[in-house]
């Protein structure tokens, strides 16, 4: 069996080394891996890990995430970190193409001041 090594930081709190012992999930390439009590990993086998993972507080939003990723379909309602997450989870650049733009979209919006008109 292959075994993963987080190096990446949660917070103050190092991630340990984890195995295929703690994947709670599995499917069309991506695993969720269980972190300690801060959350879980999301891992597409198929990249290298630095660039393959990301770091998710809840299984349900984890299994969303490979869900999106593994049938290419992008809400405009995902929050900015979970789009980056999804970008850094997907290995189809077209896809990951189309999460960018809607990444700097909302982030365009949300740096234009709001013009209200007075009576």
């Amino acid at each position: 069996m292959r075994e993963y090594k987080v190096l990446a930081s949660h917070g103050k709190e190092h991630c340990t080394v984890l195995s295929m012992g703690n994947q709670v999930y599995s499917h069309a390439g991506y695993l969720i891996i269980k972190v300690s009590n801060n959350g879980f990993v999301v891992l597409n086998k198929r990249k290298d890990f630095k660039n393959g993972h990301t770091h998710i507080r809840s299984f349900k939003t984890a299994k969303y995430l490979i869900d999106l990723a593994s049938r290419k379909t992008l809400p405009h309602h995902l929050s900015p970190y979970l789009l980056v997450s999804l970008m850094r989870i997907t290995e189809d650049d077209m896809f990951k193409r189309k999460v960018e733009q809607l990444l700097f979209a909302k982030n365009d919006r949300k740096q234009k001041p709001v013009r209200r008109q007075t009576a």
